[in-house]
């Protein structure tokens, strides 16, 4: 009886009545990128079209991987051993190619670091006010502006947690915006994706919770006196300390009318000082904030200080 042959690293011995059989393992003789450029194992592309030719067991399919996913469909090794595939558009990064056969034989592996520009991209991100919101930054805003770079005339899924938000149309200068409004707080992954599955990076963003919008005391500066709510007083000056979100800015109105700005310290504290209240007059104080918050009102009643005559 004839011995098993030992399997080489490309070849795999089977019995078969009393003899012995060889199959050739996979095997991924060559990567050319769509410049004809031959990728060496661990080489670097920019270009992100991919040629693979390779050898297997004759008459059966082979399926090319990547990281151990299909990427491509399975495709046909003719009778001489061999196959090719081409991969289109492969996305910026470090691929693991590999060629799994209907024998269920796999190749070794071949890295290629694809460095390509991105064709779908999130290229910027704002808050309502403009300020730019950076990849991992965070805001305190709920509602925030998209703009990003597709391919002309395609649609875009502007997706967020695996979820679909948008569906945008691609101007034909390849571009496309979106606003998507009422975010919830924590951290959000937003990419673009095309419908055929290519998608963008992901820009994270961490939504914060806003701290309270209040106004906590009125200060009298004339009388150095605390003013409560709906309370009267003869100060025509007054200072308003109260709490909003750190950085957060507005203005304090009486109504519809601006009257002072006022910007929160670091540590979510905000001082504004109203001068000239009109006398014998009740003046409603809110904070509205560029955020869109509105704090309840602080009402007080100026009176005058001159006293009547005798």
């Amino acid at each position: 009886m004839n011995d098993l042959v030992t399997p080489s690293k490309h070849r795999t011995s089977v019995e078969l009545f009393g003899g012995s059989a060889e199959l050739a393992a996979p095997r991924l003789i060559s990567i050319t990128n769509g410049d004809n450029q031959v990728i060496p194992p661990d080489g670097t592309t920019t270009n992100g079209d991919l040629s693979f030719v390779g050898s297997a067991e004759p008459n059966q399919l082979a399926e090319i991987l990547d990281h151990g996913i299909p990427a491509h469909p399975p495709v046909n090794v003719d009778a001489a051993g061999h196959f090719s595939a081409l991969l289109l558009n492969q996305q910026r990064g470090r691929h693991v190619y590999s060629v799994k056969t209907a024998d269920g034989q796999e190749s070794a592996t071949w890295t290629v670091n694809v460095d390509v520009s991105e064709t779908l991209s999130i290229d910027s991100v704002y808050e309502p006010d403009g300020r730019p919101v950076g990849r991992g930054e965070s805001t305190f805003h709920n509602v925030l502006h998209f703009i990003g770079t597709a391919t002309p005339g395609k649609v875009v899924e502007l997706v967020n947690n695996g979820t679909v938000l948008k569906l945008l149309n691609v101007a034909d200068n390849g571009h496309w915006s979106a606003i998507l409004e009422n975010l919830v707080t924590g951290t959000q992954n937003f990419i673009a994706r095309e419908t055929n599955g290519q998608q963008s990076s992901p820009w994270r963003v961490l939504i914060k919770q806003p701290a309270p919008i209040s106004i906590q005391f009125v200060l009298g500066n004339e009388n150095f006196q605390l003013i409560a709510n709906h309370e009267s007083t003869s100060d025509r000056s007054v200072t308003l300390v109260g709490t909003a979100t750190p950085g957060e800015s507005g203005w304090i109105v009486e109504y519809s009318r601006e009257l002072v700005p006022f910007t929160a310290n670091e540590q979510g504290v905000y001082y504004a000082t109203i001068k000239d209240l009109e006398e014998n007059r009740v003046h409603n104080f809110r904070l509205r904030s560029d955020l869109g918050r509105i704090s309840t009102p602080w009402v007080i009643q100026v009176v005058s200080s001159k006293l009547p005559k005798n």
